[in-house]
């Protein structure tokens, strides 16, 4: 199956296409969700630290750099997908402004830096599973939140998410969640 060219939805690089991968391994968080996500988080992502895990094609994180993010920390696994989200990475021209973690998940967790102070956490696993509440579990004892932090994790509607998480010293309650058809964005703050 040829795979289909992603665009970057707005900002400074607005239209810019991405690949993505072929086949069903990799869903990419579509257009219609990545727009809502940056609608509502346009207060505060100019200069924020973003953390795409489970980057694949690496489209959210682009999208963050392409709204004003000041660096994106990608997370992805698969070496396949790593390549596309290298290339992604290269189009437009923002590797200055990346760091890349080739792990699995939850464990990739450990290679992010002590020091880091995450403005927004965006969680996308793959749907049906259980790696999100593993990742969020392995995020527990670390404090990488900033004090005003945002978790966003991205789910199947009919997935349940608990209504706090941990993450350091920090409880965050679930502030928001929006439906987009099959997809559902669950806030915490």
């Amino acid at each position: 199956m040829k795979s289909q060219p992603l665009r970057i939805g707005g900002g400074a690089f607005n239209g810019r296409r991405l690949q993505s991968v072929p086949g069903l391994q990799v869903r990419p968080t579509s257009g219609r969700v990545r727009q809502a996500l940056f609608n509502m988080l346009r207060p505060v992502i100019r200069d924020a630290i973003f953390v795409d895990l489970f980057a694949g094609t690496g489209s959210v994180g682009l999208e963050a750099l392409s709204h004003g993010a000041r660096q994106v920390y990608f997370v992805e696994q698969d070496r396949r997908v790593m390549a596309t989200l290298r290339r992604n990475i290269e189009q437009c021209g923002v590797g200055h402004r990346v760091s890349i973690i080739s792990a699995p998940l939850p464990q990739a967790v450990q290679r992010l830096p002590a020091t880091l102070k995450a403005d927004i956490l965006f969680l996308d696993p793959p749907y049906g599973s259980q790696l999100a509440e593993q990742t969020l579990s392995a995020l527990e004892p670390l404090s990488l939140l900033a004090p005003h932090g945002l978790v966003i994790w991205q789910h199947a509607v009919r997935h349940q998410v608990p209504r706090a998480i941990v993450i350091g010293d920090r409880l965050c309650r679930e502030e928001e969640s929006r439906r987009y058809g099959d997809t559902r964005l669950s806030i915490f703050a």
